[in-house]
C-alpha cells in the first residue's frame, strides 16, 4: 500500500470517528412554536349575561271567596279586559237571602233602640217631676231614688241595644260584601291568559286554598327574570341598558334596562362542594314584540361599564404564574424561594403568591420571551384591559393555552407559528375553547 492510500485511509477513519462522536452528543430541542398577538388600543364593555323567562309585569289570579255555581262567564282566553270590567257571575240566591235576613235583624235592632230612646225620655221626665215633688215635700226621697234608678237602667238598656244594632249592621255589610263577591270583575287592564272554569261548574271559595277562575295579565309590558352570580351582581344597578334575545324570535333583538336586583340570595346545594349562590335580577323590555308570550325563554346581556382607548389583549393571553425570583436566588432544584418550579408554576406546598402575567415576544430568529407582570382592569367577553405592565403595539404570546399556562419560561427561545393566509403569524387565535380555559 502506498503512502497516499495510508493517508486517505487515516482521513476517512477520522471523519467517521468525528461523525460518530457528534452523533452521540444530545441534540438541543427545537424552539417552541407559539401564536402571537399584539396589544392594541380598544374600547371595552363589561357585560353580565343570564337566561330567564318572559314574565308579564302584572299577572293576577281572579277567584272568589264564596262558594257557588258559576252561572255566567263573559270572557275567554285572549279577551282584552279593562279594570273593573264585568267578567262573570256566581249564583247569588243563597247570599241574597242572607242579606235580607241580616237587614231585617238590623232594622229590628235599631227599632228597639228608638223605642228605648222614647222610654228614656219618659223616665227622665218622671224623674224631674218626682224631684219637684220632693222639693215641695209632696213626695219622699225613696220615690226620687226609684225614678233615678229607672233612668239609669234605661240608659244601660239603650247602650246594649245600640251595640246589638251595630253588630247586626256589621253582619249586614258582611252579607252584602259576600253578595258582591259573587260578581267577578277585572282587577287590572290586560289580557285573559287562562280560564279554569266553565259555566255550570262549582266554585270553591276559601281563604286557605284559592280556586282560580281566570288568569289576567299584561302582554304589552313584560320583564325578564334572570339569575346572576354573586361576583356579577355587584356590577349591576337600576337603569343599565340590556339586550334581550328571545329564543322563539331569533331575528329580533329587544332593548331593555335593569329594574332592580333582589337583596336576598338564592343558595343551591348549601354546605356542599357544589354550593352556588345567585341573585335574581329583573330587566324591563322597552318594547314588547307582538309575538312575544309569557314563559318564552330569553337570553339577556347587560352592559355594566364601558371604557374607550385602553390597552387591551385577548383574555387567553393573560395567565397566572408565581413571581420571578431575584437573580441568583434559585435553589439547587431549579426552583426559587417561593417554591415555584422552572416554569413558574408553584410546587406542591409552595408559598408563592400568584400574579397575572403575559409573555412579551422579542423579535428574532428564533425570538425570546419575557415574563412580565401586568395589572388588569375591565374585561369584556374576549378582551381584557391592561392597566399597567404592557404598552400598545408590543407582541405577546396568545397560545396555545397549555404552553402559555405551564411550559413557557422567562428568556426561552420560541418560534412564531406561521399560519396559512395573508394575515401572518399569530392571527388565528386560540379559539373559543382556549378563551374559556385561559380566563385569568
Amino acid at each position: 500500500m502506498t503512502i497516499f492510500r495510508w493517508i486517505l485511509a487515516v482521513v476517512v477513519i477520522g471523519l467517521v470517528a468525528m461523525a460518530g462522536i457528534k452523533s452521540l452528543k444530545p441534540r438541543s430541542a427545537p424552539p417552541m412554536e407559539v401564536e402571537l398577538t399584539k396589544a392594541t388600543k380598544a374600547s371595552l364593555t363589561r357585560t353580565v349575561s343570564g337566561a330567564g323567562k318572559l314574565e308579564p309585569v302584572k299577572k293576577i289570579n281572579v277567584s272568589s271567596n264564596i262558594t257557588g255555581v258559576l252561572v255566567d262567564l263573559a270572557v275567554g282566553i285572549g279577551s282584552e279586559v279593562k279594570k273593573g270590567q264585568y267578567l262573570g257571575q256566581i249564583d247569588t240566591s243563597q247570599y241574597r237571602a242572607s242579606v235580607d235576613s241580616q237587614s231585617a235583624q238590623a232594622e229590628a235592632a235599631w227599632a228597639d233602640v228608638q223605642r228605648e230612646d222614647a222610654n228614656l225620655i219618659r223616665l227622665r221626665s218622671e224623674e224631674a217631676r218626682v224631684k219637684r215633688l220632693v222639693e215641695s215635700r209632696a213626695a219622699n226621697a225613696s220615690e226620687l231614688e226609684q225614678a233615678s234608678a229607672n233612668v239609669h237602667m234605661a240608659e244601660a238598656q239603650i247602650r246594649a241595644n245600640r251595640g246589638r244594632a251595630r253588630s247586626l249592621t256589621a253582619n249586614e255589610r258582611d252579607a252584602k260584601n259576600r253578595l258582591g263577591w259573587a260578581t267577578l270583575k277585572s282587577p287590572v287592564t290586560g289580557t285573559v291568559f287562562g280560564a279554569n272554569h266553565r259555566v255550570g261548574e262549582r266554585i270553591r271559595g276559601s281563604d286557605f286554598s284559592e280556586d282560580v277562575v281566570l288568569v289576567i295579565g299584561t302582554l304589552d309590558r313584560m320583564d325578564v327574570r334572570i339569575e346572576v352570580s354573586e361576583h356579577d351582581v355587584v356590577h349591576l344597578k337600576p337603569g343599565q341598558k340590556a339586550k334581550i334575545e328571545v329564543d322563539a324570535l331569533p331575528d329580533q333583538t329587544i332593548e331593555g334596562e335593569v329594574l332592580d336586583s333582589a337583596r336576598d340570595a338564592t343558595v343551591k346545594n348549601p354546605g356542599t362542594d357544589n354550593e352556588v349562590t345567585s341573585y335574581p335580577v329583573w330587566i324591563r323590555l322597552d318594547k314588547v314584540p307582538p309575538a312575544a308570550l309569557p314563559g318564552m325563554s330569553a337570553q339577556v346581556t347587560i352592559f355594566t361599564q364601558s371604557k374607550s382607548d385602553v390597552v387591551a389583549v385577548p383574555i387567553q393571553a393573560v395567565t397566572v404564574r408565581a413571581p420571578l425570583p431575584p437573580a441568583g436566588d434559585k435553589d439547587k432544584a431549579g426552583g426559587d424561594k417561593t417554591g415555584a418550579d422552572k416554569a413558574g408554576v408553584p410546587a406542591v406546598g409552595g408559598l408563592g403568591k400568584m400574579e397575572k402575567v403575559v409573555f412579551v415576544y422579542t423579535a428574532g430568529t428564533p425570538g425570546k420571551i419575557e415574563q412580565r407582570m401586568v395589572k388588569t382592569g375591565l374585561q369584556s367577553e374576549r378582551m381584557v384591559e391592561i392597566v399597567s405592565g404592557l404598552k400598545a403595539g408590543e407582541e405577546i404570546i396568545e397560545g396555545p393555552y397549555r404552553i402559555l399556562a405551564r411550559e413557557l419560561q422567562d428568556g426561552q427561545q420560541v418560534e412564531p407559528k406561521r399560519l396559512d393566509g395573508p394575515e401572518g403569524p399569530g392571527k388565528g387565535g386560540a379559539g373559543p375553547a382556549s378563551a374559556r380555559a385561559g380566563h385569568p
